[in-house]
């Protein structure tokens, strides 16, 4: 098979039935990692005896995949802490060792970093996307087995379009997110909700901010936003409010709860497993377009995800359930398929005027046709607490 056949080849089913470890170079993020959760389930059904290895490029991101059980192994190649040639090559070492038969990596990932790494993985067989920008400069050509992007597609699907190169139709489980909760994680959460009085409450989950790398902080709507929201909702339900995020938040979320008029709560102090736990206790998750917002919708909570500058053709929560809210500014999405891996996307007015023109009216206008469900969501939540308390 050529590295330079610009043409998907479907890898036979007699190469497939010698696979014996695999390696999937997960993509940067939360978010990124959940999208390919349904893709990987499938993946480990269809190589029922492999050893599964995933990279994750981030130490915090670890836990979404450990406590899974179609994973064998998770290695960590921290981008914050791996920097000089030196712990490359030793990491590069130890990867090789291995004996990895087939690469997969995940999408998105059009950069060099992600097409050295698989190359470098000693795999005979690489399978990733084919982008259509930046060809040359991210070494794509390394990649053996490449998958047409298809625009129109959800980041979700893109993944599970990666299955082709084995001949498998993906089924409608396949098009899920998963994530797999510890009971420590849930006894965490259980804990919290005692020592913060939160059982017996209709809780609304919100997560204000966003990373704050490649510019990514552009996709937050405006603070004072997110304060006017909470007060309305407290107001109109009765409802608790939990601002999530995490420690480089810190100071945007005291912010808003310095804004508001009614208390609302900072959470701090869980690990993102634990994280994901409480999320699950809420009736109700508003959310700029994040890691936690695809948490929000792996725990099954109803999701109100506020988009700007990103795609919701691509990143928004998946599923019927979910709603995204939009000003439809003719400039947004300004992240597009289109400029996968090009750098930092820079926004030509003087503040994004795609969240910033984005009014707290239109929120509460989509969340009142929502209310009588968010309601009965939190009678269940609450009756199913008082039953944990019991036991």
């Amino acid at each position: 098979m050529s590295a330079t056949n610009d043409t998907m080849k479907q890898i036979s089913e007699y190469d497939q039935g010698r696979i014996e470890k695999i390696l999937i170079i997960g993509a940067i993020g939360i978010g990124n990692l959940l999208l390919f959760s349904g893709t990987l389930r499938r993946i480990r059904r269809h190589f029922a005896s492999a050893h599964i290895t995933i990279i994750v490029l981030k130490e915090g991101f670890k836990a979404l995949y450990e406590n899974d059980p179609s994973v064998d192994e998770v290695l960590v190649l921290d981008v914050d802490k791996v920097k000089t040639f030196r712990q490359k090559i030793v990491f590069i070492w130890k990867m090789r060792k291995s004996r990895y038969q087939l690469c997969i990596t995940t999408f998105p990932a059009n950069r060099i970093e992600y097409n050295l790494l698989a190359f470098f993985s000693g795999a005979k067989r690489r399978v990733a996307h084919k982008y259509a920008a930046k060809k040359l400069r991210s070494l794509s050509f390394l990649q053996n087995v490449r998958i047409p992007v298809e625009p129109e597609l959800h980041d979700l699907e893109q993944n599970l379009n990666l299955l082709k190169a084995f001949g498998i139709t993906p089924d409608d489980e396949d098009h899920r997110l998963f994530l797999n909760i510890p009971e420590q994680a849930h006894d965490n959460a259980r804990q919290y909700m005692k020592e913060n009085d939160l059982y017996d409450k209709q809780l609304i989950g919100m997560h204000p901010g966003s990373s704050v790398e490649r510019g990514m902080i552009l996709k937050r709507w405006p603070s004072v936003y997110f304060a006017e929201l909470c007060d309305w909702l407290t107001e109109t339900i009765d409802a608790c409010i939990l601002l999530f995020g995490g420690k480089e938040e810190e100071r945007l979320r005291e912010e808003i709860a310095v804004k508001t008029r009614h208390k609302s709560l900072i959470v701090t102090g869980l690990d993102l497993l634990s994280t994901a736990s409480l999320i699950g206790k809420c009736a109700l998750f508003v959310s700029n377009d994040s890691g936690l917002m695809h948490i929000a919708a792996a725990m099954g909570v109803q999701t109100i995800a506020i988009f700007g500058p990103t795609d919701p053709g691509r990143t928004a929560p998946y599923g019927q359930e979910h709603r995204v809210i939009r000003t439809g500014t003719e400039c947004s999405p300004c992240w597009s398929i289109n400029n996968l891996g090009v750098g930092t996307v820079r926004c030509i007015h003087p503040e994004n005027i795609c969240l910033t023109e984005l009014p707290v009216e239109m929120v509460k206008e989509v969340i009142s046709s929502k209310l009588s469900t968010v309601i009965q969501k939190s009678k269940i939540n609450i009756s199913q607490s008082r039953k944990e308390r019991k036991e």
